[in-house]
């Protein structure tokens, strides 16, 4: 509940008509990685690896780690996913390409918790409650805790200074994954990096409203009238919000648990469905998944199909809505007051968005499906200034690892970029060029039939073989960065 209010005042506060997309990809529940089986430890981690006159200098907290060595053998390598913004066990149980193929190269897979998340909190209950304790929680601290973790793990618990290490990473997770490479090369061989909008920050993004142009066209696939009937629908939702009868007239068509709808809750509704028609693009699979709601294979298609069932357009969109919502036919009406990401650090991750992680989007109806809303940064650094009581550095990231207009990846090797042509997310990633953008080794691949990082999930039969051919360079890449000559 605390995590869904935030989200609602923070939209309010920063005063947009388009909700702020869900996590990054982290809307997870279970997937086959579940059968794979971890031991749970944890270190002592360095709270403030970069201030020695902090008076904080010498507080730890524990970080948890997730390992697994089934397949561990002294020849072999690493693999070390960089945790994002939840709680660990999530992303270890959908993310089983890496358990996958560890027998094949001897590997041990660890699974890192990303600091000020899941149970890896240096304040516990108390580490967002102000400033001094929220501050240490940046991208770059959180490396540093990967960094350290890889060098135990070589020195201590491995006991091989040689090991090869990989990191994988999907979304926030990818772009981590990504940027371990380029600031510790020493530690690390190579990098998987999944779904990584690694451009997507302010000064980079050469068109903000190009997620919900995604969205749009994913939309539009099998459907061709579907994104124009969304595209109608807000201003309808909004003029009957207007009225005690039309609210009332929401409440019947959404199923919303609350039949005395305010001024307040149409706003949730519009928040509510943004949010849903981000999460269907980015987890469009070709099978059912489990994820904030049971869903079906190509849930977006299947939206479609249903909000197609009905003429009148509120009456369709409200039909469709049920995918998402009520699949199993086990829920009973629409919470708008529900928490939208349970198990996930909300809260966390808004703290990182308005100081680093700053992800400016848009959106323009004569493009898209959705309402014109134009992301002003400095608006959103003012709110976020007032709301945290920390100074944004939006440009931050651009300058740390580089990214485009002027700022490239030349210097850097080993990375591989993986963008599902679906997701909404692709539109800040590498996939906005198609020639080389680094020193060496850096492939680029598009998957056609993608969604949100598809290719590090457990294989399944109905995988497209665009997915399946992105596995496999993804193993071959693999393979040179560890020198494997046999698989």
């Amino acid at each position: 509940m605390l995590k869904f209010l935030f989200l609602c005042l923070l939209l309010i506060f920063l005063d947009v008509s388009v909700a702020v997309p869900h996590l990054m990809g982290s809307l997870y529940r279970k997937n086959v990685a579940q059968e794979n089986t971890w031991k749970t430890v944890y270190v002592d981690q360095t709270l403030d690896h970069f201030n020695l006159d902090n008076a904080e200098e010498s507080h730890t907290f524990p970080q948890r780690l997730l390992i697994n060595t089934d397949n561990w053998k002294p020849s072999g390598a690493v693999f070390f996913y960089t945790g994002n913004e939840g709680d660990i066990e999530l992303f270890a149980q959908n993310t089983g390409f890496v358990f996958e193929i560890a027998p094949a190269f001897d590997a041990a897979v660890v699974f890192a918790e990303h600091r000020y998340y899941g149970k890896s909190l240096p304040f516990g209950n108390a580490s967002l409650s102000d400033w001094t304790r929220t501050r240490f929680l940046t991208s770059e601290q959180a490396m540093a805790d990967f960094a350290d973790n890889v060098w135990w793990l070589k020195t201590q618990y491995l006991k091989n200074i040689n090991a090869p290490v990989i990191t994988f990473g999907g979304s926030y997770g990818g772009m981590l994954a990504a940027w371990m490479r380029m600031k510790y090369p020493s530690l690390i061989k190579g990098a998987i990096a999944a779904s990584a909008p690694v451009w997507m920050f302010p000064g980079m993004a050469k068109d903000t409203s190009g997620p919900y142009q995604v969205i749009t066209e994913s939309y539009g696939m099998d459907y061709a009238n579907c994104p124009k009937k969304i595209s109608k629908s807000w201003d309808l939702i909004n003029n009957l919000g207007k009225s005690k009868a039309g609210r009332l007239h929401l409440h019947q068509l959404f199923h919303t648990c609350n039949p005395e709808m305010e001024i307040d809750d149409v706003y949730k509704l519009t928040n509510w469905l943004n949010e849903m028609y981000f999460d269907m693009a980015m987890v469009n699979y070709p099978y059912p998944t489990s994820f904030l709601a049971e869903l079906p294979a190509w849930p977006v298609k299947e939206f479609c199909k249903r909000a197609n069932a009905s003429e009148d357009i509120l009456k369709g969109i409200a039909i469709g809505t049920q995918v998402y919502l009520n699949y199993t036919g086990t829920t009973e009406c629409l919470d708008l007051n529900a928490d939208p990401a349970p198990g996930l650090g909300t809260l966390s991750w808004y703290f990182q968005a308005c100081t680093e992680n700053i992800l400016p989007i848009s959106s323009d109806k004569d493009k898209d499906m959705f309402p014109d809303y134009e992301f002003n940064l400095d608006d959103y650094v003012k709110d976020c200034r007032k709301q945290w009581g920390a100074e944004p550095r939006p440009y931050w990231l651009k300058h740390l690892f580089g990214g485009l207009d002027g700022f490239d990846f030349s210097g850097y090797s080993n990375i591989f970029f993986s963008n599902g042509k679906l997701d909404p997310w692709s539109a800040g990633g590498t996939s906005l060029v198609d020639k080389p953008f680094c020193l060496k080794d850096c492939p680029n691949v598009v998957i056609e039939d993608g969604a949100h990082h598809l290719d590090i999930r457990s294989s399944n039969p109905a995988d497209p073989d665009s997915v399946k051919e992105a596995r496999k360079q993804e193993v071959d890449a693999i393979k040179r960065w560890t020198k494997r000559k046999t698989f």
